[in-house]
Formats: C-alpha cells, sequence, structure tokens
C-alpha cells in the first residue's frame, strides 16, 4: 500500500520504490502540475497505480497530529514525516515512527482506510455530486499474479467472488441438501420396526437418503461466515442466500483471527478442493486471515473513488450522526437563512434550564463541524470568521423565532425562546464540532480506538458574545463552545451505515451537548429558584424593576409559578480572564448581586444556589403566592370626615344628607374617579352614598369640593368605630379595602 496524506506538501521527485517517484506513481490517477516541485493533493479516498502495481490510499488530514518534525517544522503521524511513510510496506518505515508502536500504526492505518472508502461508498450512495471521483472495479482474474497489501484489496474482492458466483452457490447446496428429505425405503424395511394399523404397515423411524456432496460445506460456512463478520464490523453488505449456521463474529474475531485458527485450520483443509471456484474461495479466505498471504487481484488503473472536498463529507456525517432527519423537519428559514448563512447542523433538544416534553418549552441546538488539522499544541485554531457567523446564525434564529410568535403563526411546534413575563430568553446552545484522533494522552485504552465514543470539551474553546456582564438570559448572550469527536468512531459508525447504532449514538451525544454547556454555565453563573410570597403583587414587581431583572430572570414553563435567576460568579476568576472579562468588571456585578437578591427578598422565596443537571427540583414552600397579573380593585370611594360640631352631622348620623362640602380639596386623587361617599362620623361608619354629581364650589371665598348625593347603602346595623385605622379625609379607597374593615 502506498500511503499520501490530504493536503501534505510532497516532494514530487522524491523517490517512492523501484526508482518511481511520487509524480510517477500518480501521474495516472490524479492531475499533477508539470513544473511544480511540490504539491498538496486534496484528496481523500482509494486509487490503483498501475506504475507502482499497487494500491494508493489518501488519508485525511486530521491524521495529522499536530507534532512538528525537528527538522524542518513540518507535520507529522505519529512522529514519522508523510513523506516518509509513503511506502508503507517497505521495511524502512519502522524506524520513521519516532513513537513507540510501529505494529499498531500500520495496523490502525490499514484499518482506516477500510473506513475512509467504506465512509466514501456511503456518501456516493445518496449524494451524486461533483465532489466524487468514482470508477467501478474490475472483476479480479483467476490466476495469482498480484500480491495483497491490504484487508480492504480482501474485503472487495470477496465482495466481488460473492456477487458473481451466486449460481455456484445455489448449485453447491443443491447437491449438499439433494434428496435429504427422501425416504430410503430398502433400509426402512431392513432396519426399522413396522406397526400394522387396518391392514397398512406403518414405519416410525423412517430412514432418509443422505445423498450429500459435503466436500465444499466446511469452507463455504467459513467463507459466508467471513462475510458475516465483514458485515457486522465494517457495514459491507453482502447478498447471502445461503442459511448456513455461521460462526460467531466474536469467535471468529478472537479465534480465527486473534488466534490465527483460521489460517491453520485452512491449510488442514485444503487437500480437500480441487476445482478453481473452491479454490479461489480457499484464497480468499486465507487471505482475509492471514494479510501477508498472495492474493490473485488484477487492478485496472482506472480503478478508484476519491473525494475531492472531504471537509463536505465530513459535514454530512456529522449532520447525519448528530441531527439525524431532524434538520430536514425544520423551517427552511432557519437552516437557510435569509442573508444567504447556511447552518451546518441543527435540531431542537431539551432547554439547558429544565427538561419539558412541550415543544413551546425546548430550544434550538446550532453546531458548525470544522474539518481542520490539529496545531502544534494539538488544539483547532478557530478563526474570528467562524466565530462571528456562528453569533449570526443564533441572532438570526432568535429573530425568525420572535417573528414567528409576535406574527401569531406559530401552531406549537417550535421553541418560543422569549418568556413574556420576565422578557427573558431561553439560552440556545450553540457549539462547534471538530475532528481528534485518540493519542496517548487520552489513556491506553483509547488510543488509536474506533470504539472511543466521547465528546471532549476542547480545552479553553469557550467564547462569549454578549452586550452586558450579567445577563445570560438576554438576546445578545451567546455562549459559544467547542467540542471534540473521535475521528475514528464517526467514520466507523457513518461507514457501517447501521441506523440503530447511529440513533443509540445520537441520543447519547445529544445528551452530552446539554450537560457539558450546563458545566460551563455553572462555572460562569449561579442558579436560585423564587417563587412569590404570598400576599405580594410580584408581578407588579417584576414590571417595575425591570431594567434591575432584566436578563437575569427566566420562566423555564409556561405558566409554572417560579422563576430561575441567574447571577455572574467569580469562582473562577481565570475562566473571565481567558473570556477577555476583567475581574475588576465581575467583582463589580457580584456586589450588586448582594443589593438584587436583598431586594427580592421581600417579594419571593429565593432558594440556596443550585447548579444546572439533567434533573431540576423545586423545593416546597408553604404559603406560595402567584406570579400572575393582579386585577386591581377599582378605587372610587371618597373619605371625608363628619364632626359633631359640623351644621350637617344630625343629618349624616340619621342617613338623609343630600350634599358633602370638602373644604380642602384633595391634590393626591383623580377628582372624576369618585362614585361614592363614605362618611366617617365621628370616628365611626356604617355605610356610604352614591354620588351623583361632583363640582367645584366656592365658600367664604374659598375654592372647595362639593358632592351632591342620593342613595345610602347601609353595611351594618351598627356603627362600627375606626379609631385605630389609618385612614384620612379626601383618600380614595376600593371597596374591598371598605369592607375588610368590618372583619
Amino acid at each position: 500500500m502506498l500511503l499520501f496524506i490530504e493536503g501534505y506538501p510532497y516532494n514530487l521527485n522524491d523517490i517512492v520504490r523501484d526508482n518511481l517517484t511520487v509524480s510517477d506513481v500518480l501521474k495516472d490517477v490524479v492531475a499533477i502540475p508539470v513544473k511544480e516541485e511540490q504539491y498538496s493533493f486534496g484528496y481523500v479516498g482509494y486509487c490503483y497505480s498501475k506504475a507502482a502495481n499497487d494500491v494508493i490510499f489518501f488519508l485525511p488530514k486530521v491524521v495529522l497530529t499536530g507534532e512538528q518534525n525537528k527538522e524542518n517544522n513540518a507535520d507529522t503521524i505519529f512522529g514519522a514525516s508523510p513523506q516518509d511513510i509513503i511506502d508503507f510496506e517497505s521495511e524502512r518505515v519502522k524506524s520513521k515512527f519516532t513513537e513507540e508502536g510501529c505494529k499498531e500504526y500500520k495496523e490502525f492505518l490499514s484499518t482506516l482506510s477500510i473506513w475512509i472508502y467504506r465512509t466514501i461508498s456511503v456518501y456516493k450512495q445518496t449524494h451524486d455530486d461533483n465532489i466524487l471521483e468514482s470508477k467501478e472495479y474490475q472483476a479480479e482474474s483467476g490466476g495469482r499474479k498480484q500480491k495483497y497489501n491490504t484487508l480492504l484489496d480482501v474485503i472487495i474482492a470477496l465482495k466481488d467472488f460473492n456477487k458473481s458466483n451466486q449460481d455456484y452457490f445455489t448449485f453447491i447446496v443443491k447437491n449438499v441438501h439433494s434428496g435429504y428429505n427422501k425416504i430410503n425405503w430398502n433400509k426402512t424395511v431392513t432396519s426399522s420396526q413396522v406397526f400394522i394399523q387396518n391392514s397398512v404397515p406403518v414405519y416410525l423411524q423412517p430412514v432418509n437418503r443422505k445423498k450429500m456432496v459435503n466436500f465444499d460445506e466446511e469452507l463455504l460456512v467459513i467463507y459466508f461466515s467471513i462475510l458475516n463478520y465483514i458485515h457486522e464490523a465494517h457495514g459491507f453488505s453482502f447478498e447471502m442466500n445461503i442459511h448456513y449456521q455461521f460462526i460467531n463474529p466474536d469467535k471468529l474475531k478472537t479465534v480465527y483471527i486473534g488466534k490465527n485458527y483460521g489460517c491453520r485450520r485452512l491449510k488442514q483443509i485444503k487437500y480437500k478442493y480441487f476445482s478453481d471456484k473452491a479454490l479461489r474461495i480457499w484464497d480468499l479466505c486465507n487471505a482475509f486471515f492471514d494479510r501477508e498471504y498472495k492474493v490473485a487481484m488484477n487492478r485496472n488503473s482506472e480503478d478508484f473513488l476519491l473525494a475531492k472536498d472531504f471537509e463536505h463529507i465530513f459535514e454530512v456525517m456529522v449532520d447525519t450522526l448528530v441531527g439525524g432527519d431532524d434538520k430536514q423537519k425544520l423551517p427552511k428559514e432557519l437552516v437557510e437563512q435569509k442573508d444567504g448563512k447556511l447552518v451546518d447542523h441543527m435540531f431542537i433538544g431539551q432547554g439547558l434550564i429544565e427538561q419539558s416534553d412541550l415543544s413551546t418549552e425546548l430550544t434550538y441546538y446550532i453546531g458548525d463541524s470544522k474539518y481542520y488539522k490539529r496545531s502544534k499544541n494539538g488544539k483547532i485554531q478557530l478563526g474570528d470568521k467562524s466565530i462571528y457567523k456562528q453569533y449570526t446564525y443564533a441572532r438570526n434564529v432568535i429573530q425568525w423565532n420572535m417573528n414567528l410568535f409576535l406574527d401569531g403563526d406559530d401552531n406549537g411546534d417550535q421553541p418560543q425562546l422569549r418568556d413574556n413575563l420576565t422578557e427573558g430568553y431561553n439560552p440556545i446552545p450553540n457549539f462547534f464540532i471538530s475532528a481528534r484522533i485518540p493519542n496517548k494522552r487520552d489513556g491506553e485504552d483509547k488510543f488509536l480506538s474506533f470504539d472511543d465514543k466521547e465528546l471532549k470539551s476542547q480545552e479553553g474553546g469557550i467564547q462569549l458574545n454578549r452586550q452586558f456582564e450579567n445577563r445570560l438570559f438576554d438576546r445578545d448572550t451567546l455562549l459559544l463552545c467547542h467540542y471534540d469527536v473521535n475521528f475514528l468512531y464517526i467514520v466507523s459508525l457513518y461507514g457501517r451505515s447501521n441506523k440503530n447504532a447511529q440513533a443509540i449514538w445520537r441520543e447519547y451525544v445529544r445528551k452530552e451537548f446539554r450537560r457539558k454547556i450546563q458545566e460551563t454555565l455553572n462555572r460562569l453563573y449561579s442558579f436560585r429558584t423564587l417563587q412569590p410570597r404570598k400576599g405580594m403583587d410580584c408581578y407588579q414587581f417584576i414590571q417595575n424593576n425591570f431594567q434591575q431583572l432584566n436578563g437575569k430572570l427566566y420562566r423555564p414553563k409556561a405558566n409554572c409559578n417560579y422563576l430561575v435567576l441567574a447571577m455572574i460568579k467569580n469562582d473562577e476568576p481565570e475562566v473571565w480572564k481567558s473570556l477577555n472579562v476583567k475581574v475588576e468588571t465581575v467583582e463589580g456585578e457580584v456586589t450588586k448581586n448582594n443589593e438584587l437578591l436583598n431586594s427580592l427578598q421581600s417579594y419571593f422565596y429565593v432558594s440556596n444556589p443550585f447548579k444546572l443537571g439533567t434533573n431540576f427540583h423545586i423545593n416546597n414552600v408553604e404559603d406560595v403566592g402567584t406570579l400572575d397579573r393582579q386585577s386591581k380593585e377599582k378605587k372610587n370611594i371618597l373619605t371625608g370626615l363628619v364632626r359633631t360640631t359640623d351644621s350637617d352631622f344630625e343629618m349624616f348620623a340619621k342617613h338623609t344628607s343630600k350634599t358633602y362640602t370638602m373644604e380642602t380639596i384633595p391634590t393626591t386623587i383623580n377628582i372624576m374617579d369618585i362614585e361614592y361617599f363614605l362618611p366617617i362620623v365621628d370616628e365611626c361608619i356604617d355605610g356610604y352614598y352614591k354620588v351623583d354629581k361632583v363640582f367645584f364650589d366656592m365658600k367664604d371665598n374659598k375654592l372647595c369640593l362639593k358632592l351632591n348625593l342620593s342613595s345610602y347603602v347601609s353595611l351594618n346595623d351598627k356603627w362600627l368605630q375606626i379609631k385605630n385605622v389609618k385612614m384620612q379625609s379626601g383618600e380614595l379607597i376600593s371597596y374591598g379595602f371598605m369592607m375588610k374593615l368590618y372583619e
């Protein structure tokens, strides 16, 4: 196998093998500039070089580990220069890897070649676009002149042989089972006990004919077990209409492959086979078990399956595995935004504050995949353009969602990002996804693992965009996180094309996105729940203190009777420094938090700080009030004092008065609101008058307020003394307040 790395600058005149240069082995399969001495190939995939008489693989650039060659500061792959390991079968390769484990690296790169081929094949089934350059494989010859190089060659040969020899397999099975269910009457009569029933002989144990051609059966069991194993392990599909009892895939892996029992058993039974077909099956099975075995291959130079823009395939892989079909179900304006931006990955999921099954209480997850090679420190360096483009995605989604609900067009299937009570916004999880390959720092059990499904947070991969430091629930506060996925795992998962396995990982990774973003928020903010105190107008308190509370409060569920308070904290100053936020600014906001908590205590039960997590728990509190708007009683009853010395005292005492004059005009009330008059007669009340007319009049050259009274409404048979009630003349009170005086 000849190995090239996508995007690496190769010296075209360097010798690969047998005096063939890089340019010589590639000129028949890819375009090479004539006058250039160095060139980077933008391909990923498989091709066959007729000049080198060998398989060529272009691996994706993410296999470059970020370590630099000390001589020329060029990228390396496990310490080896890609230029030095082109001839992957060369004995010199062992000395090129500066890290220990040449055998493991070769095994890994060979396996990765299979998955890259499989990934491009799966992509090709659903995307027939111009990034693919492919030709169908030619049928292999019956001779044994070419050497076997990779497991991929064997898999392709197995697949081709199975496809073109279905008639042969059918013939073998017919011979194997021919006459199996026919009764051999001679042996039945001579060896079986007979019973006579109604003068008819009955044989309970007839002897079947076992005319079977059995010489191919064990070989076919091994052959189809290998096909079944390849299907289970690598996702390649085969047409198998033969119902043999297959060797268990785990046993095949551990015993037949791991302990080399497959090669030993095949050598033991080889003497049984003479036909060309049977020997070809034996040859392919043995090649599968022993990668050094020579297999009959004859490939045309036009056999290849290459992708010239693997970045797009990586994006499709991530979108398939993370988003599934969700992106296609979203409104087109969300993923193909009006300013021309196309969102890579998007789905609707559980909100960061509280889980819910209602569509309106969910939120949007927005992601962007980055197919970059690692830098020297092992990180992916994102440019400002990518970061601010991701912020713009979120802003466009928020505005689209706002327009949807303001126009009243939603039918309940979209999240409602803004809470109408607090005008706080449900945070939108916004993230980058880049590819990594597990290295030794991840642990030996994960080193070069195709099974490591873990989602890892990239160190320092947090970005924060805001207008105010202490407003998490603000539409302009956008948090952007960066995560790595194991490139080997997603390539194998996508290439296997197992919908069930993909659905399981999709559920896992969505939960991980939520959990990890919650962990980030817990480092930046403290969270408390607020429950209204009974008898307090909490709705009006929020309205009156909107400027102070804006962006700090959010109602996670529609009509729930609690709020979530998010306030900036300074437990980890280094996190704020990494976000270019001054520590002094954070400390100032923390001081304001204490003042805010004090003011909230009088209206709300304020919980102790809690951390966002999978479950959200609200403590039970007695005498809880409501967050709903209070229906205000109309204040339309004017109070007035009637002293014993007043000329109209007797008339008010007997409820016969027709007018009332107030010499001091009240300035704190609206005169037009007066509908009734409550006389306080000698510090007692027992009823009120209906007011027909309110007007101004002159008395002793002084302007005064005059009421024309009509019917009288009695409240009690006895006068109620209100001596200790704080109520003055000239106030407007409500009917409810008046009635409370009698309680």
